[in-house]
């Protein structure tokens, strides 16, 4: 079964956080190696991050963010942030619960 065109590929979300990574490395002048380090993981498990080959982890993103004593959105970037998957509904059109949702404070 292959993916909506709207969805996004994990390999890509992994390689557009690892550049993020890179760019705020470079930013702040620190390297690779000070970042696995600060990790506690080591110089090749890194790489393989950067490459895009092994998913970053929440925690891992969170370290690195109060590493380079930036926001994680900062981190993962605007458009990374701000991508919404599924897309938003159209201006002007509505969304409407299915059957048999009421919620609690609608007094039905």
């Amino acid at each position: 079964m292959h993916e909506p065109a709207s969805a996004t590929n994990v390999g890509d979300v992994n390689q557009r956080v690892s550049s993020e990574v890179r760019a705020w490395l470079g930013r702040r002048q620190l390297t690779q190696r000070a970042l696995a380090q600060q990790l506690g993981i080591s110089a090749t498990s890194l790489s393989f991050r950067m490459k895009g080959k092994t998913p970053w982890s929440i925690a891992e993103l969170v370290a690195v963010s109060s590493w380079l004593q930036i926001s994680l959105a900062q981190l993962l970037g605007d458009e990374l942030v701000n991508e919404k998957n599924p897309q938003p509904v159209a201006e002007g059109s509505s969304v409407v619960a299915g059957g048999g949702f009421e919620p609690p404070t609608s007094g039905l």
